[in-house]
C-alpha cells in the first residue's frame, strides 16, 4: 500500500477564522440587549451589604464586645466600628472600616416594605424597631452575644424605576442573623446571602 500524500499545513484557514468571528460578533450583538445585568448587579450589591452585616455579627461574637454598623446613604457606604467600651460611638483607639457600595447603588424607600415590618415604619429606607432608647436609624449595634440591638432592614436598588432591582438586607435582633430579600414587583421573597 502506498502512503497517501499529506497536507503540508494542517489547521483552519484565515478566511474560516474570520467567518467564525463574524458569526460570533453578530450573535453577541443580537443577544446582548436581551441580557438583564441589573438583576446581577443588584444581587452583588445586596450580598456585599449582607456580608458587612454578617462579618460585624461574627466579629462581635468572636471579640466579645459590641460592633456598630453605620449606614451612610448619601456616601453609599457602610462603616464597621469595633466599640470596645460599648458606648455606641467611635472613640480614639477603636478601629473603623468603611466599605463602599457599588456606585450605582441607591438606599431609598422601597415600592413596598417587607411584610414582617409594622406599618408605622413602612416608608423609610432604614427600618429599626424595638429601640429603647431610640438610636439613629442609620446604624445597628451587634452585641457580644450575637444578637443586635434592634430589628433592622436596609433597602437597596440599582435602578429605582425597575421593580425587580430592589433588594432588602434584614438583621434579626435576637440572633443577629442576616437575611437577603428580593422584590419581584409584587412581593418580597427570601434570597440567599
Amino acid at each position: 500500500m502506498a502512503d497517501l500524500p499529506r497536507s503540508v499545513r494542517r489547521g483552519q484557514s484565515f478566511a474560516g477564522l474570520l467567518t467564525v468571528l463574524l458569526v460570533l460578533t453578530l450573535l453577541t450583538a443580537f443577544a446582548a440587549p436581551r441580557v438583564d445585568l441589573t438583576r446581577y448587579r443588584s444581587d452583588a450589591m445586596a450580598r456585599q451589604a449582607a456580608s458587612v452585616f454578617s462579618g460585624a455579627s461574627r466579629s462581635a461574637r468572636q471579640r466579645r464586645h459590641d460592633v456598630v454598623v453605620r449606614v451612610d446613604s448619601t456616601g453609599k457606604r457602610l462603616s464597621v466600628i469595633d466599640d470596645r467600651n460599648g458606648n455606641g460611638t467611635r472613640d480614639p483607639g477603636e478601629a473603623e472600616v468603611w466599605t463602599d457600595l457599588d456606585p450605582s447603588a441607591d438606599i431609598l424607600d422601597p415600592p413596598k416594605p417587607l411584610p414582617s415590618l409594622p406599618l408605622s415604619a413602612a416608608r423609610r429606607p432604614l427600618h429599626t424597631t424595638g429601640l429603647v432608647p431610640p438610636v439613629s436609624p442609620g446604624r445597628v449595634v451587634f452585641r457580644r452575644g450575637g444578637g443586635s440591638n434592634a430589628d433592622f432592614v436596609l433597602y437597596l436598588t440599582t435602578d429605582p424605576g425597575l421593580p425587580s432591582a430592589w433588594r432588602a438586607v434584614q438583621v434579626a435582633s435576637k440572633t443577629g442573623a442576616v437575611l437577603l430579600w428580593r422584590f419581584d414587583g409584587t412581593r418580597w421573597s427570601r434570597g440567599r446571602t
